[in-house]
């Protein structure tokens, strides 16, 4: 005999497998906050995104005003010894005795040689970079999590060093960094294309284009030397990029410009130049079948030079008395105008991942490849990197930034008093090469 507790047990199950089978309500569902009352999670580490590295941190030099001489290096610092609170520098060239001695019979009173030099100006101008962070309240809570303060100031660090590396290509290519083209040396260290400039393609080095002080002749002259190398046109074409010719051309050219070598360990006569070349051109110096005059047997690998030369960044290998390097900031330029005068413009990577550089224009655009030198860029620093700081509104904004006194600049040597010709740069040439189809 079944107790009535057992009766109604299946009584209620067989309702409810009978209201389950007809789609009746179940089990109420789990009650879901309001969206303004659940908890937004976000992960605290931002991501930064990736960019560039630079090339010139390795290869650095010094040049002390005290002794008058410069160390083994691309990148030469200024010593602040005597320069510190110098409104301009000055930095002398003299030559060796190039006069004849006296010889027989003849008297040596009024034979003398006279010492003859030359001397380079650097600059100097303020360089600021500033970011505002809220010091208490509701914006302050509100990014608190991420930790933005702390950001600001480590991305004012790796502005500093963008902002060097611009400088410096900047310097290569037209002479004088971005600081130097504001304020109070603006009028002065006006932009102009490196002193030395070699335009691939070319049969001869005497067919280069003759440096002009003033900057719209002298880009007349690059871009007709374009055309020259090819045939009337700027649509690039293989002979104008990386090759054996055109590296011998170069090397050639720069003996011709007496160009300083610097200590380079593993390379013909363990001293020679670095040339930079963006991936486009190691891309096609190294297909030894793209490349018509590929340097075959006249290449050295990156493994048979020194460990210390393969730990610089973006080196390739070897050519002769030329170390072979990628720049993927490499700068580059935009020819217009189809008929004289004609003009150019510099594109470069700036801050971050501001890319300005014109490979969007493929039919026209040239690379800007630098051979370096002993002492190729000046850096002057006389007021070191220091923070900054300015508060607003009761405290509750807090402006944070970098403050300091610098420039960058190519080393060009002149008479006292300037003429055509008159000038002398012996430490970079700017090589133009083009990025043609890859076929």
């Amino acid at each position: 005999m079944f107790s009535i507790k057992y009766f109604f047990n299946v009584l209620f199950s067989a309702i409810k497998i009978l209201g389950n089978e007809m789609g009746g309500v179940g089990v109420n569902s789990p009650y879901s906050l309001p969206a303004q009352s659940q908890l937004a999670g976000f992960d605290s580490e931002l991501r930064m995104k990736s960019v560039l590295a630079s090339i010139y941190t390795d290869v650095k030099g010094l040049y002390n005003t005290e002794k008058k001489t410069m160390s083994a290096g691309i990148y030469m610092e200024i010593s602040e010894a005597t320069l510190k609170n110098a409104h301009t520098g000055t930095i002398t060239m003299m030559y060796k005795l190039r006069q004849p001695g006296v010889m027989g019979n003849a008297g040596a009173i009024g034979q003398e040689e006279l010492p003859e030099t030359k001397a380079a100006t650097i600059y100097r101008n303020n360089c600021r970079k500033v970011t505002v962070n809220p010091e208490y309240g509701v914006r302050k809570l509100d990014t608190d999590y991420l930790d933005l303060r702390k950001k600001n100031v480590d991305n004012l660090g790796d502005w500093n060093k963008d902002e060097e590396d611009l400088e410096i290509h900047q310097s290569l290519v037209e002479q004088f960094g971005e600081t130097l083209r504001y304020g109070d040396t603006a009028a002065t260290c006006v932009p102009n294309w490196n002193h030395n400039t070699f335009v691939a393609g070319l049969d001869r080095d005497q067919n280069q284009p003759v440096y002009s002080s003033n900057s719209a002749v002298y880009s007349g002259r690059i871009v007709n030397a374009f055309l020259s190398s090819g045939n009337g046109s700027l649509a690039p074409i293989p002979t104008q990029t990386w090759n054996q010719p055109n590296l011998s051309r170069l090397s050639n050219f720069a003996l011709r410009r007496r160009i300083s070598t610097i200590p380079i360990p593993g390379v013909v006569g363990n001293k020679g130049y670095i040339l930079t070349m963006s991936e486009y051109g190691s891309m096609y110096l190294g297909d030894p079948v793209w490349s018509a005059r590929n340097l075959g047997s006249l290449y050295i690998a990156k493994s048979a030079l020194s460990e210390k030369v393969q730990n610089w960044t973006g080196v390739l290998g070897a050519y002769k008395d030329i170390l072979l390097v990628q720049d993927v900031r490499l700068a580059t330029v935009l020819p217009s105008g189809t008929s004289e005068p004609y003009s150019m413009v510099a594109g470069y990577m700036w801050h971050g991942d501001t890319d300005l550089r014109h490979y969007d224009h493929p039919d026209t655009v040239r690379e800007c490849n630098i051979l370096h030198g002993m002492g190729a860029v000046w850096k002057w620093y006389p007021e070191k990197i220091h923070f900054i700081e300015q508060l607003d509104d009761y405290g509750a904004i807090k402006g944070i930034g970098t403050a300091c006194v610098r420039a960058c600049g190519s080393l060009a040597f002149d008479q006292q008093i300037p003429g055509v010709g008159t000038h002398e740069q012996f430490s970079s040439i700017l090589a133009f090469t083009t990025v043609p189809d890859y076929v």
